[in-house]
């Protein structure tokens, strides 16, 4: 009985340490796009107005990003939802959204 009890610990803290080390984790942002049926990374590196334009979705549904050397980069656990990168990625490609969030205060203007 305590070895199954020390067994359960033991992989309860490994999960533990699994889920803390993964939410920590950044990795590069790249558009996810719609081919046919299915949601894919792009090939094509986002160009910077995608990337300024990116960003400012994240702003608006405060999803945390930093930047290193020209690259965004975002939590490995937002990134691993491709449906919820499509709708980022969507977004960001939609100059009537962006202005409307302008509009209703999400956003600041952009110069």
């Amino acid at each position: 009985m305590q070895n199954v009890i020390l067994n359960w610990s033991i992989s309860l803290v490994l999960l533990t340490l699994t889920v803390a080390c993964t939410s920590n984790q950044y990795v590069p942002y790249r558009p996810v796009i719609r081919s046919q049926e299915e949601l894919v990374i792009s090939d094509s590196a986002a160009n910077s107005e995608h990337q300024e334009n990116i960003k400012r979705v994240f702003d608006v549904y405060s999803v945390p990003y930093r930047e290193e050397n020209g690259k965004i980069l975002i939590s490995a656990d937002v990134w691993q939802d491709r449906e919820l990168m499509w709708n980022y990625t969507t977004k960001a490609n939609d100059p009537d959204w962006l202005r409307q969030q302008e509009e209703e205060g999400w956003l600041k203007s952009t110069p």
